[in-house]
């Protein structure tokens, strides 16, 4: 099994993943402010896993991405640019 980076933390209440921690299998991060792309908006609540993962990231102007896949330990999502951004995107130098 591929071990994937987890979401530590996640701050966006309205998101249906998002009950006592990102319940997602995984999540993807796009876009132009490194965007959860998972985010879905609503008031039920959905997903088992017990940590969510980061599956892709295609922000490959970030520091923590090779190949299209995060490279760091752990990232948090919360409201940056939009509802749900990945708050730990370091542009690369």
């Amino acid at each position: 099994m591929i071990s994937l980076p987890i979401v530590s933390s996640c701050s966006v209440a309205s998101c249906g993943f998002n009950h006592d921690g990102c319940r997602a299998g995984a999540i993807n991060v796009s876009g132009d402010h490194a965007h959860c792309s998972t985010f879905v908006a609503s008031d039920d609540k959905g997903g088992h896993a017990d940590h969510a993962g980061v599956g892709a990231c295609m922000r490959t102007d970030c520091s923590y991405n090779e190949d299209m896949a995060c490279t760091a330990e752990a990232i948090e999502v919360g409201a940056s640019f939009d509802t749900a951004d990945c708050l730990t995107f370091e542009a690369r130098a």
